[in-house]
């Protein structure tokens, strides 16, 4: 297998725990077409991002306070990335060549959140990718494959949310606990879905001080290994950080800024790979800058527009002619430009 990897240009025991319950979920996982390859799985979602589907002023990390009981909350957002799935291969030509497995993709989801007991909140994303461009595993193999379809499924995800504001009882300061499962229904659409269940615990930390917000979650998503060439997808940690400021009255004009990251919780080297690779580093990395406004003050309808780009956080080592050299990119997964648009509704009950 022709080693693979993602350029830029300018060259604990709940861990184990969670582990198992993840592997039982994808024990049995349905084959599809994505997967016809074992050393070349296309069975993974591109877009790396999963959109809280509750109150959230961030992209990518949601509020500690959770929907009030019986209060629904909705979303509508449209995503568009760039080259998120970028190969480069070996080739006759001495520095290779590199294949758009997913050039371009626009996405869209519907967010619901529901609030069902006190203080717990049920989730739904609903993902699909209205329209992609690039060559999908064919092209790895064949510079004449049919082009990726130009639409797919991309995997639905339930969660359940638990904020524990109120028994910190602090103003300014919140926690919340929760649950995600990414459900295997994308079918045989490559690079739009996994054929096993993804599971991410995480816990979010927010305070607040006059017009400042700071956001911090950590956790992991949990799911069958899967080779991508000589890289492989595995579990990994999640880690995000949102910085923001109300510049106007609450909720009328919100700016922020954060960065999510995946770093791997294995080896990301796969079982197959070329005698001068001497280590990999999966690591899909993002920031992106945000604006947030509900028109006007105590609004319930709140527009965001949102963009960003990938960080070069992945590696590689390579042992050459001259020794050993490390080239950082942009990991599969990882865009070099992301923007959104981000369109939704929260009764009063369920305001900041």
């Amino acid at each position: 297998m022709p080693p693979v990897r993602r350029r830029l240009a300018f060259k604990p025991a709940w861990v184990a725990a969670l582990t198992a319950a993840s592997a039982l979920f994808s024990a049995h996982a349905h084959a599809s077409g994505c997967g016809s390859n074992p050393a070349f799985s296309t069975c993974f979602d591109a877009n790396s991002l999963w959109l809280p589907a509750g109150r959230a002023k961030f992209v990518s990390l949601p509020d500690a306070r959770v929907d009030a009981v019986g209060v629904i909350t909705f979303g509508l957002t449209t995503e568009w990335l760039r080259r998120p799935v970028l190969l480069h291969l070996a080739s006759p030509d001495r520095d290779g060549r590199n294949v758009d497995a997913l050039g371009d993709a626009l996405d869209a989801s519907l967010l619901i959140s529901a609030g069902v007991w006190k203080n717990i909140e049920l989730t739904l994303a609903t993902p699909a990718r209205l329209y992609q461009s690039g060559s999908g595993a064919g092209g790895v193999s064949s510079q004449t494959a049919p082009a990726i379809a130009h639409g797919a499924l991309r995997n639905p995800r339930l969660g359940l949310g638990y904020s524990l504001n109120d028994a910190l009882g602090t103003r300014g300061l919140g926690v919340r606990l929760a649950l995600e499962a990414s459900l295997p229904l994308a079918g045989d659409d490559e690079l739009a879905g996994e054929t096993s269940v993804v599971l991410m615990p995480s816990a979010t930390l927010a305070a607040g001080v006059r017009r400042f917000r700071l956001a911090f979650s950590a956790g992991a998503r949990l799911r069958r290994r899967l080779d991508v060439g000589e890289a492989r997808l595995g579990n990994q940690a999640f880690l995000g950080l949102g910085f923001g400021m109300e510049l106007l009255e609450p909720g009328l004009l919100f700016v922020g800024v954060e960065a999510f990251g995946l770093p791997p919780l294995a080896s990301s080297q796969a079982s197959q790979h070329d005698v001068a690779l001497r280590g990999e580093t999966l690591f899909p990395a993002e920031w992106l800058a945000s604006v947030h406004t509900c028109f006007h003050k105590q609004g319930h309808w709140t527009l965001g527009i949102a963009a960003g780009s990938g960080i070069p956080l992945s590696s590689e080592t390579r042992l050459g002619p001259t020794g050993s050299g490390t080239d950082h990119f942009l990991g599969l997964t990882t865009p070099s430009m992301h923007s959104l648009v981000m369109l939704r509704f929260a009764p009063p009950e369920a305001a900041p």
